[in-house]
């Protein structure tokens, strides 16, 4: 019994000795950025005023925060843009799971297929895009042109009415596989037997998916929604590498008006304060995900 009460002690320490270098990489790149950006939302960084950075300041860098439009603006943007992408990213590839779910011929090939967005590079999936949006040789217009749809081409990343849109499309067609690979492999776990039973007693295929695939799911489907949350506040590239915020501020989210803050006013205090609260309400998500979790509310 001394024996292996001394084995496990020694097991314990060769744990904690392994465990300490990932320890250290998660101290310095997650750790001290949050607590970096926290002290500077609280200071004044300003670089056209360098001799009073580092300065605590209080509240001073929310209130000016709280009183540019232009924050405003891209908040109520960031949520329109979230309330639009994750649901119809869900329902997509929902929808695509349960396709690829069926057995019949070539469905490997379409299950290969469906990753393709989600795997090719953003920066890639945004050139390809706004060579479809071009005004004048897109295909988008000349689809629509060909159809009668539409009269002139449209500037679908140049119109102040249209390119929140086309940011929106591109978000929804880059992220749905995701969506659509995590259900099913989710759908894969559930048992055959639960299928035959329910096919036995008469159930329709409607009834089976309500009834028996979308509670089985809840799990899996948490476990997306938060990514998808966490994910879409700090959505970056696709809208800055399509529109750059504009036209006219137009698609400008809340990580293009922070980082705009940063690199074009220099204001690293008013940036890190929107950073501060974009972090804010990601581990506000976090926190009902994992209480949710803890309380069994995600469990099979």
């Amino acid at each position: 019994m001394k024996k292996n009460r001394l084995g496990k002690q020694k097991v314990d320490k060769y744990g904690y000795a392994f465990g300490w270098p990932l320890m250290l990489v998660m101290v310095l790149l997650l750790l001290y950025p949050i607590i970096q950006i926290t002290i500077m939302s609280f200071q004044s960084w300003y670089l056209l005023r360098p001799q009073k950075n580092g300065v605590f300041i209080g509240w001073n860098n929310f209130n000016k925060l709280f009183q540019d439009k232009y924050f405003w603006s891209s908040v109520r943007k960031t949520a329109v843009y979230m309330l639009v992408t994750i649901p119809v990213r869900y329902i997509l590839g929902f929808v695509t799971a349960i396709l690829l779910n069926r057995d019949y011929r070539g469905r490997a090939i379409y299950r290969a297929m469906v990753i393709i967005p989600w795997a090719v590079p953003e920066v890639v999936t945004c050139l390809i895009w706004m060579l479809m949006y071009q005004k004048d040789y897109g295909i988008i217009n000349k689809i629509l042109l060909d159809l009668g749809w539409i009269s002139s081409g449209v500037g679908w990343i140049s119109d102040t009415n249209v390119a929140m849109t086309s940011a929106i499309i591109v978000n929804i067609w880059k992220g749905f596989p995701f969506v659509a690979l995590m259900l099913l492999a989710g759908m894969q776990s559930i048992p055959e037997d639960v299928y035959e039973a329910a096919k036995m007693d008469g159930a329709s295929s409607f009834k089976i998916v309500t009834n028996i695939v979308i509670p089985l799911l809840r799990p899996v489907s948490a476990v997306v929604f938060m990514l998808l949350v966490v994910w879409t506040i700090r959505d970056y590239g696709i809208v800055y590498v399509l529109t750059g915020g504009g036209p006219s501020r137009a698609t400008e989210v809340l990580t293009i008006y922070m980082y705009k803050k940063a690199f074009s006013d220099f204001n690293y205090g008013i940036a890190a304060a929107s950073g501060f609260i974009m972090m804010i309400v990601a581990f506000v998500f976090v926190y009902f995900y994992m209480k949710a979790q803890k309380n069994g509310g995600m469990e099979l």
